[in-house]
């Protein structure tokens, strides 16, 4: 089956005899292209290069929609390095604090004085400290790997991005990628670092991001169709 690489996404081609036009369809996070079974392929992929930007919002307006929104109660499910854990309640004398057991997040507190925005930020500031020791001891593991050292290290929060390198070295990250798979996360480490040699996104960039993370453009895709679920 011959696909079709476009930005952030993959079309599957699909020729059929009897179609005389070309027509996109967009079903569950998948797309593909249905093309009369002569037509050549250069002419598929100058077609889905003029409709990315409409490819690109229509995968983005799935997604908010198969995404529901999170409650804050006892028994729902919580993503911690692409792991689902259950959130536990458990009622305790002192301030709000989650502790990580091997299936369960569990958030100690008076429950009686836990209000959803309570939980949420509970829980935030958790996934935050996790952030500061996690990225700040792989980032220093990978910089040694390929011999990319930042100045430094902080983890931030962001809405549209998932990391950025200063023009004096300093690496920050967002602390949502604590939600994702750990190879996505080290690939946008990989970005980064990547960025202490070339501050851009030329084709000199891409291809050190491409020397030390070969499945990079994988990584990208599922960041593009999947970021939009890491949230808290």
């Amino acid at each position: 089956m011959q696909t079709i690489q476009g930005d952030g996404f993959i079309v599957t081609v699909i020729k059929s005899g009897r179609r005389k036009t070309s027509a996109l369809k967009i079903k569950d996070q998948h797309v593909s292209i249905h093309i009369p079974s002569r037509l050549p392929l250069k002419l598929a992929r100058e077609f889905v290069l003029q409709k990315t930007s409409w490819i690109q919002k229509k995968l983005a307006e799935q997604s908010l929609k198969e995404t529901p929104e999170k409650q804050f109660i006892d028994g729902e499910g919580f993503l911690f390095l692409d792991k689902k854990y259950t959130l536990r309640f458990i009622q305790a004398d002192t301030s709000p604090s989650v502790i990580k057991t091997p299936l369960e997040l569990e958030l100690h507190g008076r429950l009686n004085r836990l209000s959803i925005t309570t939980i949420r930020a509970t829980l935030i500031r958790w996934y935050k400290q996790q952030a500061e020791h996690y990225l700040t001891s792989r980032t220093a593991e990978i910089a040694r790997q390929i011999d990319l050292m930042p100045t430094s290290v902080t983890v931030k929060t962001y809405k549209a991005r998932w990391g950025s390198c200063g023009i004096r070295g300093d690496v920050q990250f967002n602390w949502k990628l604590m939600l994702a798979p750990p190879s996505i996360i080290d690939y946008v480490i990989v970005h980064e670092l990547c960025h202490l040699k070339h501050h851009n996104h030329s084709a000199l960039f891409w291809q050190l991001v491409e020397h030390h993370s070969p499945t990079f453009k994988a990584s990208r895709q599922w960041l593009k169709s999947n970021g939009h679920s890491l949230e808290i």
